[in-house]
């Protein structure tokens, strides 16, 4: 039976390490085997276990209840509502973030990063909280949501410069055009490390022509455009040139995708 180290299930799930170790050793999900100097390897029927994991994850059910579900089986799935629209720490957040209470906020949102995979993350965490902070009086939110971003921002840097020093697929480089450092930016350079990839992030870019014909552009494997609004003619040219020349992947986001149509 194959069996996989820690990076490598990681890369097969889209799990980061950090959150499958603290579903073993926090939530007693998943018993991974040990090698003689107690590395921790992985087979098929853990990856089955942890696509059941996410399963219900991506139903709306917390991480602490997920054990005695799949303890008591398939029955189970009908006590459960399929549109949970969030995680239980949406609300403790949006408190922390009324009273301003950064130490507080930044430990929730440690222990979501830390415990879910990316895409609950985003969906049932980010998003949720940022559509209620929306609700909020203009003058409190710019205070809420500036607050909500900083701690984001810092931990999801954090998490990507960490992941980095172990990516083994090849190089990214992630360019984010001038005014587009937001919390969706670093989720799409986080998606990139969690498939493997060393990732340079280039921030506040307003000229991408600069990429036409670079010379290091070849060194990497995927390339990554980020735009948080429509951008203008001269660079949407620009990465209608770069589609046709470079022999990696291009990837952009939705917005871009349409724009490029």
């Amino acid at each position: 039976m194959k069996k996989y180290a820690i990076r490598e299930i990681s890369e097969l799930t889209g799990v980061k390490p950090v959150t499958l170790r603290a579903w073993q050793r926090r939530y007693n999900l998943i018993e991974p085997e040990r090698t003689e100097k107690g590395h921790r390897l992985y087979t098929q029927k853990h990856i089955d276990l942890i696509n059941d994991i996410q399963g219900w994850l991506g139903k709306g059910v917390s991480i602490g209840k997920v054990k005695a579900l799949l303890e008591s089986g398939k029955q189970a799935e009908s006590e459960v509502s399929a549109n949970m629209a969030h995680l239980d720490d949406v609300e403790p957040v949006l408190d922390a973030l009324a009273s301003l209470n950064k130490g507080k906020a930044e430990t929730l949102i440690h222990s979501v990063l830390k415990e879910y995979p990316l895409n609950v993350v985003e969906t049932q965490f980010i998003q949720p909280v940022e559509q209620a902070l929306g609700l909020v009086r203009q003058n409190l939110r710019s205070l809420q949501f500036g607050l909500f971003q900083t701690l984001m921002l810092t931990k999801l840097n954090a998490i990507i410069e960490a992941e980095n020093k172990a990516a083994r697929s090849g190089k990214a480089l992630f360019i984010s055009v001038q005014g587009s450092v937001d919390v969706p930016s670093r989720i799409m350079a986080l998606s990139l490390v969690e498939k493997g990839c060393k990732v340079t992030i280039i921030d506040e870019v307003e000229d991408l022509s600069g990429l036409l014909g670079h010379p290091c552009l070849e060194e990497f494997s995927t390339l990554a455009i980020y735009s948080a609004r429509a951008i203008n003619e001269s660079q949407m040219a620009a990465i209608q040139q770069l589609e046709t020349m470079i022999s990696g992947e291009l990837i952009l986001p939705e917005l871009l995708q349409r724009l490029k149509r």
